[in-house]
């Protein structure tokens, strides 16, 4: 048999994905003075090796600026 709504479920989980994890590594990049859309773009395209990008990213590249507070909501 075939499962029916294995599509809409698949999608919801990499839409899902791509929109937590996406805002994590571009927050954490303005946190730390980085450069990022590549990994945000790679995340969007194929997940997980984004994240990873991301990490390698932090790792090579020491952090230009200092680091940013992000923004509270409810300081707002």
């Amino acid at each position: 048999g075939t499962y029916r709504n294995f599509a809409a479920e698949e999608w919801t989980h990499v839409l899902i994905w791509d929109l937590f994890v996406g805002r994590y590594i571009w927050l954490d990049g303005r946190r730390r003075g980085i450069f990022t859309p590549h990994s945000v773009l790679l995340t969007n395209l194929i997940g997980p090796p984004g994240l990873l990008l991301h990490l390698l990213t932090c790792l090579v590249l020491p952090a230009r600026a200092k680091p940013k507070p992000t923004t509270n909501p409810q300081q707002i």
